[in-house]
């Protein structure tokens, strides 16, 4: 009997990672190509970037077959509706699989995290989104939805507080904070109101305010009231995101993780203490904790999940010991 193979892809504005895994959950081989974000590269872009990283994996392993059983591929760049027609009715056209679906990034980065079991995940970098699966097929997604209408409690949304607080200082309508100064270094300039030049004028893109978001984490932990504020309404936002999908998956009384993915969380307890404490007011078992493996594996769990009908302690056991085969 043949071996049967899926596959699963994390594509981005940056790379694409394929993961070939035997249905048993083996991880055989990885790949590594270009960006697949269809908004970034468009969707003949995205389609040559998964089939390359899926050609240089299955090569890698030495594998006759060009198509295997499933190929789930979480991308960055589906947002909405419409997104989800685009890329379901193009990506699979690549022909590598008898089953191929792509889902949201958030999707792989829960099935990584929690392994498919029930569970929640928070990821916040530039932008924020949460996610999560009560363990029973059901599936729920939480913001995610960009810096001009969603992504509180971001990287984002944190510079964006600090500069609209350093122009309130600016004015006299709150109290004195190192923020000013901190701004003033971090963006070249000698006076306060030139951070309208930075803003309006040199239009600071999304990654360049967010980039600001550390300063405020570092002055919240110098004990500066201004920052603090900033810190503690970002660590509410993304526990409210966390909640809204605790309380419509109705697993409030049940124990579960919630994984926390990104830079934000990097800060430390700053953001991380607040962050448990609001959440654990609605779900008092949840345990907040790193992820278990990264959203590349987390497109292979769901990949195996559609062959095998579930996720079982053996394919678990199988990934985990062969991690490092591809790492």
């Amino acid at each position: 009997m043949a071996e049967e193979y899926v596959v699963g892809f994390d594509g981005g504005a940056t790379k694409t990672e394929a993961i070939i895994a035997r249905s048993d959950g083996t991880l055989v081989s990885s790949g590594v190509s270009g960006p697949s974000n269809y908004h970034v590269v468009g969707i003949e872009g995205a389609k040559e970037a998964i089939f390359n990283s899926f050609e240089i994996a299955r090569k890698k392993a030495s594998i006759s077959s060009k198509k295997v059983k499933v190929a789930i591929a979480g991308l960055a760049g589906l947002d909405c509706s419409y997104d989800d027609k685009i890329l379901n009715s193009n990506i699979p056209q690549i022909g590598i699989a008898e089953t191929f679906k792509v889902v949201h990034d958030s999707l792989i980065a829960l099935y990584g995290a929690t392994s498919g079991r029930i569970g929640v995940i928070v990821i916040a970098g530039t932008g924020s989104v949460s996610a999560g699966t009560d363990g029973r097929g059901n599936r729920i997604r939480v913001g995610g939805w960009g810096s001009i209408i969603g992504d509180e409690g971001s990287a984002y949304f944190i510079g964006l507080m600090a500069l609209k607080q350093a122009m309130k200082a600016f004015d006299g309508r709150v109290k004195e904070t190192k923020i000013v100064e901190e701004l003033k270094k971090a963006l070249s300039i000698t006076e306060t109101d030139e951070i309208i030049r930075k803003v309006y004028g040199e239009k600071m893109s999304v990654t360049e305010i967010a980039s600001l978001a550390p300063i405020v984490t570092k002055l919240a932990k110098e004990g500066d009231e201004v920052s603090a504020e900033i810190v503690k309404n970002a660590a509410e936002e993304l526990a409210t995101l966390a909640k809204t999908v605790i309380a419509r998956l109705k697993i409030q009384n049940e124990t579960f993780p919630v994984a926390t993915v990104g830079g934000v969380f990097k800060s430390g307890d700053v953001i991380l203490k607040p962050f448990s404490e609001s959440i654990r007011k609605l779900a008092p078992n949840a345990k907040v904790e790193k992820p278990r493996f990264g959203p590349g594996v987390g497109s292979v769990l769901i990949a195996l999940e559609i062959l095998n009908g579930k996720i079982t302690d053996e394919i678990l056991r199988n990934i985990e010991t062969s991690y490092k085969n591809i790492y």
